[in-house]
């Protein structure tokens, strides 16, 4: 018999930007247009291969993915990278996606606005000027993310705490979360929301292996 899941999706924007061509998508300072173009020829495949891949997971039952989380780094200071203001343009132009089985919604939230909403939230000055030394002045500035990855986790254990009100005793759950990010550092997070009974999936985009030494057998697939 099958049954009706719903799922959020969280996703290190870094990592699923390598599904096509990711050197455009790194450089924050070409033309707005540029920049929404490759987010949305980027972001199709991306939910095209996210839907496939969950197909094959899931079997007969029938999912509705209703929210899609993005971290990324978002801010300079306070001031909003194109990248960023990239996704709020383009954020009112997505639709419903229906494959088979997969209802995949619009909904679109940013990480840097944690679930927990408490009063440090949002959380700013995610992206920052790469210290080098010595530094030339003639060198091209470099760019490093700041507590993404942990933004990423702590909303993915949010997640799993509010959904655990669902879960029952000799009962399948009917949320799950899917992550898409080939960084080993969000690994603790997924094991621990799934010690606390909410299925978790983590694709990966380039990332070919995995570590032996950790236990990941059953989560972790390639899209």
């Amino acid at each position: 018999m099958s049954r009706i899941l719903t799922a959020n999706l969280f996703i290190d924007w870094d990592s699923a930007s390598r599904i096509t061509n990711e050197s455009k998508l790194k450089n924050n300072d070409l033309p707005l247009p540029i920049i929404e173009r490759e987010i949305n020829n980027t972001y199709s495949m991306l939910r095209e291969r996210v839907i496939e891949k969950t197909q094959e997971l899931i079997g007969n039952d029938r999912l509705k993915i209703t929210k899609t989380r993005l971290y990324h780094g978002w801010h300079m200071g306070t001031t909003a990278t194109r990248h960023r203001i990239a996704w709020e343009n383009l954020k009112p132009s997505f639709r419903t996606i229906i494959r088979g089985s997969i209802s995949y919604l619009p909904d679109i939230e940013f990480g840097n606005e944690l679930l927990c909403k408490g009063n440090r939230v949002p959380i700013y000055n995610t992206l920052r000027e790469r210290e080098r030394k010595p530094a030339r002045k003639q060198d091209p500035k470099e760019y490093q993310q700041k507590m993404v990855d942990t933004a990423l986790v702590a909303d993915l254990l949010s997640y799993s705490r509010t959904e655990s009100r669902n879960f029952r005793r000799d009962e399948k759950p009917a949320s799950m979360a899917i992550v898409i990010g080939d960084d080993d550092d969000l690994l603790p997070g997924a094991f621990v929301a799934e010690a606390w009974g909410l299925p978790i999936y983590v694709y990966r985009i380039s990332r070919s292996f995995d570590s032996k030494h950790i236990n990941t057998d059953g989560m972790i697939h390639r899209i």
